[in-house]
């Protein structure tokens, strides 16, 4: 506790890594935080500052430092460098910042519900999916694409409704994913969440996710290897479509030391497919399934595979404009070696239909990939090691 008079808390972590890419890239791309290649990294420091809404009101404060506060705070697409999420590794006049306010919202109990309805006002992550930002709340090194393409945070109004213990429903109006403010030009609607968490049994947790609203469409960023690179003179380019994302997480441990998660999202906006000169011509849909095997060997160590598919019907999240198949088969090991330490060691392997991954070997002239004399790849392997520090 930080200011025990004012019932003010305080925490944080530091997390570090190192990777190992084979393929030589400038930096690994498709990756949420962890995409400095054949480096020593800091992903993140983080501190927290929350006081507990016990007698009525309280509020959260989330401060993240770090290159990976420039991925969360979509200064650029996460995972990504260059201009608009662009592999083409130039900057531009972007707005580089290694802070980014994660979370600051107030809490506060609605008068006379016995304490079972309370509200949030401000900005918070987001209740979709199994993956978060932070680290500590992860089972893995590095984050699956269900999390990397998803929502991160929202800002708005949220109510949580918690008749018991075991039952959590939401509902919440926000400004869409990842935005401070509301930028949907031409649209007056603003974006609703829905969710029920769950615990109805000791080995079962339940996350069903609803995301409704307008949110402006994906444009694949120019300077790509992919052909629509010429749609940001489009007019409408920032006029928002209809966007519906639903997100459910089954966790089940029936067996002593024995995890299985399965994660499935459905996404679909009107108007996100387009033909070759960039017109809409369509919907787009995609959709995942990212799923997850842990086994806790004893109090401090746990071995952790996951293997995820991610279908991108109409190259619409992923910016290929192309039908886009990808999958990731991971495999960690956790040893938390000294109190307030945790370690991970991590293989992972990437494959896709299409040319998503940099690669530093060869040498094509003129390529527009900068820092990447190779052409993209279809399949990419790193290995990694992690070190977190929480205090």
């Amino acid at each position: 506790m930080l200011i025990p008079a004012a019932n003010i808390h305080f925490k944080g972590f530091i997390d570090t890594y190192a990777q190992y890419n084979p393929t030589d890239a400038s930096y690994t791309n498709f990756r949420a935080y962890d995409f400095g290649a054949n480096s020593f990294n800091v992903n993140m420091a983080q501190l927290k500052f929350w006081r507990p809404d016990d007698d009525g009101v309280g509020f959260v404060l989330r401060a993240d430092f770090g290159p990976g506060a420039m991925a969360s705070g979509q200064n650029f697409t996460p995972g990504f460098f260059g201009t608009q999420g662009s592999s083409g590794g130039t900057t531009g006049t972007m707005p580089w910042s290694m802070f980014w306010l994660e979370e600051a919202y107030i809490n506060l109990w609605i008068p006379d519900t016995n304490k079972e309805l309370e509200m949030d006002a401000g900005q918070f992550q987001t209740l979709a999916n199994f993956e978060v930002i932070q680290p500590t709340g992860n089972w893995m090194a590095s984050l699956g694409y269900t999390f990397f393409l998803g929502a991160y945070t929202h800002t708005g109004v949220r109510f949580h409704y918690a008749p018991n213990g075991s039952n959590n429903i939401y509902f919440g109006v926000n400004n869409g994913w990842n935005t401070s403010f509301q930028n949907d030009q031409g649209s007056d609607f603003q974006d609703f969440e829905l969710n029920y968490t769950g615990n109805p049994i000791s080995w079962l947790n339940l996350n069903f996710t609803g995301l409704f609203g307008p949110q402006v469409r994906n444009f694949p960023p120019g300077g790509g290897v992919f052909p629509l690179t010429t749609v940001a003179g489009i007019p409408n380019q920032n006029t928002p479509t209809w966007r519906n994302y639903g997100a459910f997480v089954v966790e089940i441990g029936p067996i002593d030391h024995l995890w299985f998660v399965t994660d499935d999202s459905y996404g679909w906006q009107a108007e996100g497919a387009y033909n070759a000169a960039g017109n809409p011509i369509g919907a787009a849909t995609w959709y995942s399934s990212e799923n997850f095997l842990r086994y806790d060997i004893n109090d401090t160590m746990d071995v952790v595979a996951r293997y995820e598919v991610y279908y991108d019907l109409n190259g619409f999240m992923t910016g290929t404009g192309l039908p886009t198949a990808i999958n990731d088969e991971s495999i960690d090991f956790q040893w938390n070696f000294m109190p307030n330490v945790m370690s991970r060691i991590e293989y992972r392997h990437d494959n896709a239909n299409q040319p998503l991954f940099n690669s530093n070997l060869g040498n094509v002239t003129g390529s527009s990939n900068v820092g990447n004399r190779g052409n993209p790849i279809f399949s990419m392997d790193t290995f990694e090691v992690e070190l977190t520090y929480m205090f």
